[in-house]
């Protein structure tokens, strides 16, 4: 090549290179509200990519219990006057209208509504002969023997034992104590505004490690906003459909096999009834339903984040109500944690017959512990089937309630119905 070409050729090559290097610059000086051309475009191209779900928030880890399960033994206590407490620890001593097991002499019945509507506002104290009958906790337990009274997660007193006495719970005669609130623990068990407690004969151990810097407790200032409203009320109709369909399928399942349903009001032929009752679910499929709930807000694990209880009531026309409960963690968007529609199921069962309720009280929160004092809440809820009524202490978990040692049942018939035609 010639001297001449090689001059052109050099000037061709820093030429081009000179204006590659403009044109870098200029586009570096181009400024976006994200940076220069470069990282526009790169941002611009990451933002056409799929976006990741966004990552669902960890539940709380699932407690032991063990504590609670290990301190034995533990009964659910009403109170019964200003200074007194109840509790049965010997269910179906005896049958109600059965033989006579001995003499009794009735005390003064209970003015505490509690009481009363547990089926234990009349109490018998049993003679030497009848006491020789009842269980064993009862005969071994000594007069004015301590107990420990959990009347709420902050306040624990100590109670007396003063007598066996025997109640009329349903069909059945039970055995159990009244108990004394000593004179100097009075103020704190007439301001508790309680009337649902536990009664240990031995307190429950604290947990191991670390307790809870957060104190369990109901939120009763706690505020439901009208956005929070109907976010709940999508969640609640949405989990309805899913447990209604489950309902029809297990009985539509449960139909052809009669021998698993023969106990159902002594029907086998579920089938059918299903078909039937199909169009009027459908219009609770539909939102057709009027959906009636109420919320009750309850720090309950460590986290101290909030747990919604809701009770919910669906009334169709012609169609047996569909009751559920659930429990939600309050965020700005809630999260159903676990819900249970039992008693919708049962009145399916039974051809809507049976366990309804009028309102919303076929499940509350009566009270609130923390006995081994790890953040996670105790909680007493009354359940009740139209049929029959239960206390029971149940640990809180993020997966469910987890039952504990402690309930009363009792039984809502009339009493004539327990003695045999």
């Amino acid at each position: 090549m010639s001297r001449k070409l090689r001059l052109l050729a050099l000037i061709a090559s820093a030429s081009f290179i000179f204006v590659l290097w403009s044109a870098y610059r200029w586009g570096e000086n181009q400024r976006y509200p994200d940076g220069n051309i470069f990282e526009h475009l790169e941002n611009v191209r990451r933002s056409k990519l799929p976006k990741p779900a966004p990552p669902e928030p960890a539940l709380a880890p699932v407690p032991t219990a063990a504590a609670q399960l290990n301190a034995a033994p533990a009964f659910v206590a009403l109170r019964y006057d200003a200074a007194h407490v109840v509790f049965i620890a010997g269910a179906d001593t005896a049958p109600r209208f059965g033989p006579s097991f001995g003499s009794v002499r009735k005390l003064m019945p209970s003015l505490e509504p509690a009481a009363a509507q547990a089926g234990i506002g009349e109490l018998w104290e049993p003679d030497s002969e009848s006491l020789a009958s009842l269980p064993e906790i009862v005969k071994s337990t000594a007069k004015g023997e301590h107990w420990t009274l959990y009347l709420s997660p902050t306040s624990v007193i100590p109670v007396l034992i003063e007598r066996p006495v025997v109640a009329a719970t349903g069909c059945s005669l039970s055995a159990g104590f009244l108990a004394t609130v000593p004179p100097d623990q009075r103020s704190a068990f007439a301001a508790s505004r309680k009337d649902r407690f536990v009664v240990r004969r031995s307190p429950a151990e604290p947990a191991e490690g670390p307790h809870s810097p957060v104190p369990v407790a109901e939120l009763p200032d706690w505020k439901l906003t009208p956005d929070l409203e109907q976010q709940i009320a999508t969640i609640l109709n949405d989990r309805m459909k899913q447990e209604l369909s489950q309902i029809d399928a297990y009985l539509r399942a449960s139909g052809e096999r009669p021998a698993q349903v023969e106990d159902l009001r002594g029907t086998t032929a579920l089938g059918p009834r299903v078909e039937q009752r199909a169009p009027r679910d459908e219009a609770l499929r539909q939102g057709k339903g009027k959906l009636d709930y109420d919320v009750r807000a309850f720090r309950i694990t460590p986290d101290g984040v909030p747990r919604l209880f809701v009770r919910a009531r669906w009334e169709a026309p012609g169609e047996a109500p569909f009751m559920m409960t659930a429990w939600l963690r309050a965020e700005a968007k809630p999260i159903l944690l676990f819900a249970d529609s039992s008693w919708s199921a049962a009145l399916r069962k039974n051809g809507g017959e049976g366990p309804a309720s009028d309102g919303l009280d076929f499940q509350s929160v009566l009270n609130v512990f923390d006995e081994d004092q790890d953040g996670w809440g105790e909680l007493l809820v009354d359940s009740r089937d139209g049929n029959s009524a239960r206390i029971g202490l149940y640990l809180y978990t993020d997966l469910g309630l987890v039952k504990l040692n402690a309930s009363l049942d009792r039984d809502l018939h009339e009493a004539e119905s327990c003695v045999d035609p």
